[in-house]
């Protein structure tokens, strides 16, 4: 399957009278826990995960205690459908004689789980990175369960103090990367790689602020999963005080936007300064002082869910107190599979792609089109790959295109008399598209089947394919 989305416009030719846009996830509108056990502290953050099991249950890992005494926790939570969560009584660690939902008891910083499905030892099934006591610096965990930790090395792993959130993932090559902060207080974001997870590479900044960035704005931290040929992810982007003089910035707010990359080095915030997961405008609700997004995303059949830690107060604000009204929650967002990003038109929107090279020729598109409006295409080749201009193929013409209307994530592109779509295989080609009042999400070409699997897709590969063939004109 090869996908076009439009975080950027670098595998089109042209894109004419639409309009790009930021789609942010539409928010549950209930909390799925709030900060009402005793052992939380009135705390809850979101340095940690959730996974959903084959087997169809879910889980997540939490962080809880704040700045309390003893410091921060990690807790677990289940549920059957990913809304409705409860703490499961565990044997790990008691608050007063009774059993609690703590995981791992002592302080640490940065907390990040996987579920490794690729994993063939039982033992090591999950894998969490964080920073414990009494060194705080980033450590390897395995479980069989993901409530039972046993370190996964000699730790620590990586000899630096994040101080704060981590991302764990495993790429589409097996690699084991983290993503954590380069040093203690050092408010960027780097990332160290393992083959075993035992020995990491020595962290390299891969994002930081850009010359468009106010003094203000600091990274304070970023997850990230694979995504087809990209990685996407969401940054907590942090926005100090202006008038706090302390070297460590501690007063500000917190809310994520979405970036991605190609290789996960590069990174693009996909629209700089738009917040992807936004606080709430009434300071009594939660999320209105900050936000913290899970390590990754939830990659369900048709819909993606975002789950995230909000806040009534701001960073660095008095903390909450203990016994009184509940301060902090765990929340939910989800989007519809790859609607990241759009690009609407009015009466009249026109795409062209970069040459691509096809196998399976069906062509599909993620598009929302309003009642009265419509979506054509066609496809083109050329000549060589030095010629000026393209041509039609026959049969796959605008003219012979069959109207897309409605809201779907897979419209299906087809032409009048059903052309030979094998004809199409194996060739470079161009999609041409033409539409009116349309949201459109995502263009992919393969199978029906792969179709299905919308987060696992190649990139567009628009350089020749076979320069061989060809004699380039002299310069």
């Amino acid at each position: 399957m090869i996908k076009w989305l439009f975080f950027d416009y670098r595998q089109f030719e042209a894109v004419e009278g639409f309009t790009r846009r930021l789609e942010p996830p539409r928010k549950h509108p209930e909390p799925l826990l709030v900060s009402d056990q005793p052992w939380e502290n009135n705390a809850l953050g979101m340095y940690g995960s959730v996974v959903r099991r084959p087997d169809g249950g879910w889980q997540m890992w939490y962080t809880c205690g704040g700045w309390s005494a003893d410091g921060l926790k990690v807790a677990c939570a289940e549920s059957a459908d990913g809304v409705e969560w409860r703490r499961p009584e565990l044997d790990v660690h008691e608050w007063e004689g009774r059993p609690t939902n703590v995981v791992i008891p002592d302080r640490v910083f940065g907390t990040a789980v996987i579920r490794d499905e690729r994993e063939g030892r039982p033992d090591w099934r999950y894998k969490l990175i964080c920073a414990p006591d009494p060194h705080h610096r980033i450590s390897a965990f395995r479980s069989p369960d993901g409530v039972h930790w046993k370190p996964a090395a000699e730790n620590p792993v990586i000899g630096t103090n994040p101080d704060c959130p981590m991302c764990l993932m495993r790429d589409a090559e097996g690699r084991y990367v983290a993503y954590h902060r380069p040093c203690w207080g050092d408010r960027r974001v780097a990332r160290s790689e393992s083959w075993d997870f035992v020995h990491w590479s020595e962290p390299k900044v891969v994002f930081e602020p850009d010359q468009d960035d106010p003094a203000q704005v600091q990274f304070y931290g970023m997850g990230s999963i694979p995504y087809g040929g990209y990685e996407i992810g969401t940054l907590w982007v942090y926005r100090t005080d202006r008038d706090d003089m302390c070297w460590s910035k501690g007063l500000g707010v917190l809310e994520a936007e979405f970036v991605h990359s190609r290789g996960g080095y590069a990174w693009h915030r996909t629209a700089q300064g738009k917040p992807w997961i936004a606080l709430e405008e009434d300071e009594d609700d939660f999320g209105s002082g900050q936000v913290h997004v899970a390590t990754q995303p939830v990659l369900l059949e048709d819909e993606i869910r975002y789950y995230y830690a909000a806040g009534k107060t701001r960073h660095g604000e008095d903390r909450p107190v203990p016994g009184g009204p509940p301060q902090w929650a765990i929340r939910m967002a989800s989007c519809k599979p790859d609607r990241f990003v759009s690009v609407a038109c009015g009466d009249a929107g026109r795409i062209l792609t970069r040459p691509f090279w096809v196998e399976t020729a069906e062509f599909f598109v993620n598009a929302d089109i309003a009642p009265g409006g419509g979506l054509r295409a066609e496809v083109m080749d050329q000549e060589n790959p030095w010629a000026k201009t393209a041509r039609q193929v026959p049969g796959f013409t605008m003219e012979d295109s069959v109207p897309v209307t409605g809201d779907s994530c897979r419209h299906v592109l087809r032409w009048r008399g059903d052309p030979d779509h094998p004809a199409l295989a194996n060739r470079e080609v161009r999609l041409r598209i033409e539409a009116k009042d349309a949201k459109v999400y995502s263009i992919s070409a393969g199978s029906v089947e792969e179709a299905a699997r919308y987060w696992d897709f190649r990139l567009p590969y628009f350089l020749p394919m076979a320069l061989e063939k060809y004699d380039r004109p002299r310069q």
